[in-house]
């Protein structure tokens, strides 16, 4: 026994040195930053070695600043009748123009995609029910990944190659998260709002559910973004703070920002209903129906939530691990438990019954998540959770992208290159 403990304080002893040795090295050549995302400051940084042989500055900081800068084309951000955009010499631009003449957009892409928008005269809030279309298509979690999103509708016939609209009167379902990570946040919102009016020319709708990356971007939570938008959200909103400068890019004075605000965070179409995280057992225990969760979420889109209020479903909805665009109970893994324990949180999963429970409450038959990543699109549950959140390819006609489809009462999974494949 003492034998195999020496042997196991041994390994111990090793993996310790072995994983601080990691740390040291990768630290002094990549460097280290303490920053604060909402303030932008760093309260200690050190560049790393690696910035000797690059453009960054080199050395320790101390409460300075976070140095950020533009990154390739970006935009337009429109406000009112002023355009601002970032050109492919990192140039950030502002021009005047007709709000009636279509707008040409540039993606941030190898070959650098170019389509046309023209804007809304105004924004109605989008309604939360409708009758099940003859087909439907969703995808989730793009993440600001143009090239996947827009492979992915070629290939399956939801736009052509010149950006119409082919789809008829099916419906796109587009299930949040399509902020943050990715190289073309802007482009990719502005496809899509490009394709609404497309589609509803020839009856067919586009569906943006907001989940929780569009929330914390309307709320000026900026850590998950490239630091290329936080440059250009400082610029053009002219404050030094990260957050305050997000909050003014997606603010009710910007286009993008009016057009997310009228988008709800759960919808119900057919017997589907279509929500980013998900629905659990408490939701349904303080009596919150689909129009009471839209109607909560609206209400603090780019406002600061008091943690002091009484007010339980408020809590539930904006500020809680239950939240419908934040939630993980129908798709628990040992990755979201870790995450929660050293958050000091618990998951717990939704049991059978439990989802019985809450499909009988909002009387629906199926719910659609993303959020919470799996390796193909699937069902769970006996079938009656879909699971809609993969790793998509970065690159155009992958095979890695997938979305659901469902067409005469089936469901498929299709992937980026049009394959479809019964779930």
């Amino acid at each position: 026994m003492k034998k195999y403990k020496n042997k196991l304080l041994k390994i111990l002893k090793w993996g310790a040195k072995l994983i601080f040795g990691y740390w040291f090295l990768t630290t002094l050549i990549f460097g280290h930053t303490e920053l604060n995302t909402k303030t932008g400051i760093q309260s200690f940084g050190w560049s790393g070695l690696d910035a000797l042989f690059s453009e960054q500055e080199f050395g320790f900081f101390i409460d300075e600043p976070y140095k950020t800068n533009l990154d390739g084309a970006d935009g337009p951000y429109i406000f009112d009748n002023i355009k601002y955009w970032v050109n492919d010499e990192d140039k950030l631009k502002k021009k005047k123009f007709d709000r009636q003449k279509p707008i040409e957009v540039t993606v941030n892409n190898e070959v650098n995609d170019k389509f046309e928008i023209t804007l809304k005269n105004s924004h109605q809030n989008e309604p939360e029910f409708y009758d099940f279309p003859p087909k439907l298509i969703a995808i989730s979690d793009i993440e600001g990944n143009f090239n996947a999103l827009h492979s992915f509708l070629i290939n399956n016939k939801v736009i052509d190659k010149s950006y119409n609209w082919i789809f008829g009167e099916g419906h796109l379902v587009l299930n949040g998260d399509f902020f943050d990570r990715g190289q073309s946040v802007t482009q990719t919102l502005w496809l899509i709002y490009s394709l609404e009016k497309k589609a509803e020319e020839q009856n067919g709708k586009v569906h943006f559910i907001n989940g929780n990356h569009e929330i914390m971007n309307l709320n000026g939570d900026m850590s998950h973004s490239l630091h290329r938008y936080v440059e250009v959200a400082k610029r053009i909103s002219k404050e030094t703070h990260w957050d305050e400068a997000s909050k003014f890019l997606y603010s009710e004075k910007s286009e993008l920002g009016k057009w997310l605000r009228t988008k709800n965070v759960i919808e119900k179409i057919g017997q589907y209903i279509f929500v980013h995280g998900g629905l659990n057992k408490k939701i349904i225990d303080a009596d919150l129906r689909i129009n009471d969760i839209n109607k909560i979420a609206k209400a603090y889109y780019g406002k600061k939530f008091e943690n002091n209020t009484h007010n339980l479903k408020e809590k539930l909805v904006v500020q809680s691990q239950s939240s419908p665009y934040w939630d993980r109970s129908l798709a628990t893994n040992i990755f979201n438990k870790t995450v929660f324990f050293f958050n000091g949180a618990s998951l717990k999963k939704t049991s059978q019954t439990e989802l019985d429970s809450i499909l009988n409450f909002y009387k629906t038959n199926k719910i659609v998540i993303g959020h919470s990543v799996v390796d193909n699109v699937s069902a769970d549950y006996n079938g009656k959770v879909i699971k809609i959140d993969v790793k998509h390819g970065l690159k155009k006609n992958s095979i890695k992208t997938e979305g659901l489809l469902i067409e005469n009462g089936i469901e498929y999974r299709v992937n980026g290159l049009g394959e479809k494949k019964r779930i």
